[in-house]
């Protein structure tokens, strides 16, 4: 007797490229998306300021999900994708396990659909969660993990923790060229 299993008959998703990275986050409007996670705004607060004083002449752009299951509703998606239209990169935080990761990389699916090249900041411990929500999606989406906790919304703790390295890190994944798998040629339908 063999093994069953519930599902499509093939393991093939659809595999989509990412956009063409930024070659330097100087003079460019960097989105924040904050997926409604109680750390993500003091996150990416922390964030934004590490960037500003890094390129004095970069602006900032918000967008803000009022609750992560939010994203699951098209005008909502719709309205991702309009906002991430307007920026020439973007941040998305935060992903820590369950629908938390996986509504993050949505939004950061989004931000890659609207041509806009995003990376995802995640709880240390949920990098798998993370990768196997992007596979789901159909992108090798990048992420950064930061030492920052999803429920954590103590500002002046953040700042310590958004530390040199993981600025660089953040940084590194917006600007890094894509690589082989990162290229990949959409499936023709």
């Amino acid at each position: 007797m063999g093994l069953v299993t519930p599902g499509s008959d093939t393991d093939d998703v659809e595999q989509k490229p990412l956009v063409p990275r930024v070659d330097t986050l100087a003079g460019k409007t960097i989105g924040l998306y904050d997926n409604g996670k109680p750390a993500a705004e003091p996150l990416l607060t922390a964030v934004q300021e590490k960037l500003q004083d890094r390129y004095p002449d970069a602006t900032f752009s918000w967008y803000h999900v009022e609750h992560l299951n939010q994203i699951k509703n098209d005008d909502e998606q719709d309205a991702v994708v309009e906002w991430a239209e307007g920026v020439d990169t973007a941040i998305g935080a935060i992903g820590d396990c369950g629908s938390c990761t996986k509504f993050l990389a949505w939004g950061v699916e989004l931000v890659e659909d609207a041509g806009t090249p995003g990376v995802g900041l995640i709880d240390e411990g949920f990098e798998l969660d993370y990768q196997s929500n992007a596979i789901e999606r159909g992108r090798p989406l990048r992420y950064k993990k930061t030492p920052v906790r999803c429920e954590t919304t103590d500002l002046e703790r953040i700042r310590e923790e958004v530390s040199e390295d993981v600025m660089d890190g953040i940084e590194e994944e917006l600007t890094r060229s894509l690589n082989d798998k990162e290229r990949a040629e959409p499936v023709a339908q």
